[in-house]
């Protein structure tokens, strides 16, 4: 849901964060949180809130929920992650708020979907990595190191929305979408699950190996350690074979003549895809560096990059840069502060971000004022009256 709804206000959307009474949405609890000018922050939160309206609401108060309701009929889209059956227990699932909003745009994103003999249960990102068959995959097996089930199933959730948007207006009829973190990373086996697709039907299945640093089919097709790095080297046509053999020396001279490494179609099998990987590694090991290695495949036309890390990344690399991806957004309390960009790039209508990420209920007089039209009594007494609240820190930037 935040990882969506972040992308939908990068693209220029109007999103409004209703965030539980007094303690705020789970992120702002998450790591890495950073107390600075006497306000904490969370790294993860300001990352996944970026631009978005922040309103702080007591939905255990009717006066709350009626807010709710309000702002829904105003809304064209409504995104939840809570696990199945708590949205039905607010009386806000789908076919409640169809009731409210006829046309609304419904999307929920869970761990499992909301049908399903899994359905009942709560998950996290690690536990769709399981379910899905992802860490299976791995070898040794280990969970992936960015949560790939919570970002992957926000952009599934992001083309979904859109294209019932789109239906929307051209017959006028909302819809519900489901959004399960297990389906969308199950469809990602992009050739994992074909293999054992394609084998069970024609009567001779074949289990995936597992996948390591170097790929158990493909071959080149890995990661290759080197004397002060490693470097992703892949190749997988024949077109640059010659050349890549004539770059290996004496460590290809052994595939060049034999007719198991003539093509990419007899290269790359779970037999022979070893003895490339084997030569490949130990060229890049006699190289002087990573880097050396590098400039020479280049050179060649092959496929290659040396591996960084996040902060190389972040600092000095000048595809990022290039690219945009690390714009710099004033955040409260910590100041200039650099984010992510959006890795949506439109001619017309440029995404990124949109603002800095809120405080807790930093917008509520703003969204209740404009959205709904409430005066400024109404929301002071809905203060007192214990359904609207906003930490200390909103305070501090009034002045």
């Amino acid at each position: 849901g935040p990882h969506a709804t972040k992308t939908l206000t990068d693209l220029g959307a109007r999103v409004v964060k209703v965030e539980q009474y007094n303690a705020g949405a789970n992120e702002r609890w998450l790591p890495l949180r950073v107390t600075h000018d006497g306000v904490t922050q969370s790294s993860y939160s300001i990352n996944v809130n970026r631009g978005k309206k922040s309103i702080c609401v007591n939905l255990k108060t009717p006066e709350g929920m009626e807010l709710i309701r309000e702002l829904i009929k105003k809304s064209d889209v409504l995104i939840e992650n809570f696990a199945p059956t708590i949205m039905e227990r607010l009386k806000l699932d789908y076919e409640s708020v169809k009731k409210i909003k006829p046309d609304i745009v419904y999307c929920s994103i869970s761990c499992f979907g909301h049908w399903g003999p899994y359905s009942h249960k709560p998950g996290y990102d690690i536990i769709a990595q399981s379910a899905s068959g992802w860490i299976a995959q791995s070898n040794p097996q280990i969970m992936a190191p960015v949560s790939i089930g919570d970002m992957n199933a926000s952009m599934h959730a992001c083309t979904a929305i859109l294209a019932a948007l789109l239906y929307r207006e051209q017959t006028g009829i909302g819809q519900n979408i489901d959004i399960s973190m297990v389906d969308c990373l199950f469809s990602l086996h992009e050739n994992t699950l074909p293999w054992y697709l394609i084998s069970s039907a024609v009567g001779n299945p074949v289990e995936p190996a597992r996948i390591g640093r170097h790929h158990a089919g493909y071959a080149p097709y890995g990661v290759y350690n080197g004397k002060n790095g490693s470097i992703a080297i892949a190749l997988l046509t024949d077109l640059r074979w010659e050349a890549l053999l004539d770059l290996l020396g004496s460590h290809g001279q052994p595939l060049r003549n034999d007719p198991r490494f003539a093509t990419v179609a007899t290269r790359c099998t779970r037999e022979n895809c070893g003895h490339v990987h084997t030569a490949v590694e130990n060229w890049v090991m006699a190289q002087d560096s990573v880097e050396d290695a590098e400039k020479k495949l280049d050179g060649a036309g092959i496929p290659c990059m040396r591996v960084k890390g996040v902060v190389e990344l972040a600092d000095t690399d000048p595809q990022a840069k290039a690219r945009d991806m690390m714009p710099t957004i004033e955040q409260p309390f910590i100041g200039p502060m650099r984010m992510y960009g959006s890795p949506l790039k439109f001619s017309k209508t440029p995404a990124g971000p949109r603002g800095h990420a809120p405080l807790l209920g930093e917008h509520n007089a703003k969204v209740l004022s404009k959205m709904l039209g409430y005066s400024e009594e109404k929301i002071t007494q809905l203060y007192r009256d214990d359904v609207l609240f906003h930490e200390d820190a909103v305070n501090r930037m009034k002045k």
